[in-house]
């Protein structure tokens, strides 16, 4: 049974704050697996791929995965690498009301390209390879429930369309 709802896409489309307002708009916690991962931890993300390599990090995303599986109605923002793991798929796919917010290349590049706190901008340092890893995550994400093109739309536009389409799929009743 999903009872959760859980935003897929990739860095900077929106994911946080807009999980945040369809949480504060339908009466049910917020959750974002990147700041758990940091406060489990007591480092910054970039801190914590820098001293422990991203498997690490990707191992501590799927255990509060399966931690935040078990709860009921809570909205989770997903780091963007999340579902590229089958186990975690798996999870989202059982126990989560999956939404993939479209967001097109370019406007994700204009977005984070001059952000410090994503340690894959420092893997991935030109537009090309950044747009590669994009492309390649495409297919995870694409396996949503659902797929909200945003590039148009207000994050309370966004927000809307996803308690909409909870709605009309029977998350929310």
């Amino acid at each position: 049974m999903r009872c959760n709802i859980a935003l897929l896409g990739f860095m900077g489309c929106g994911k946080t704050s807009v999980g945040r307002k369809v949480a504060r708009r339908i009466g049910w916690e917020f959750h974002d697996t990147d700041a758990i991962v940091e406060k489990r931890v007591g480092l910054s993300i970039p801190e914590i791929f820098s001293r422990y390599g991203e498997e690490y990090f990707r191992t501590l995303e799927t255990e509060i995965l399966a931690e935040l599986a078990t709860r009921h109605h809570l909205v989770l923002a997903t780091g963007g690498g999340l579902p590229v793991k089958e186990k975690n798929r798996e999870i989202l796919k059982e126990h989560f009301f999956t939404v993939f917010l479209r967001v097109s290349f370019p406007l994700l590049f204009e977005r984070i390209r001059r952000s410090t706190n994503r340690p894959l901008l420092k893997k991935y340092r030109t537009p090309e390879e950044l747009e590669a890893l994009y492309w390649a995550r495409i297919p995870y994400y694409e396996s949503a429930h659902v797929i909200i093109d945003a590039d148009f739309l207000t994050e309370e536009e966004v927000a809307e369309e996803i308690i909409r389409r909870a709605r009309d799929c029977g998350v929310l009743t």
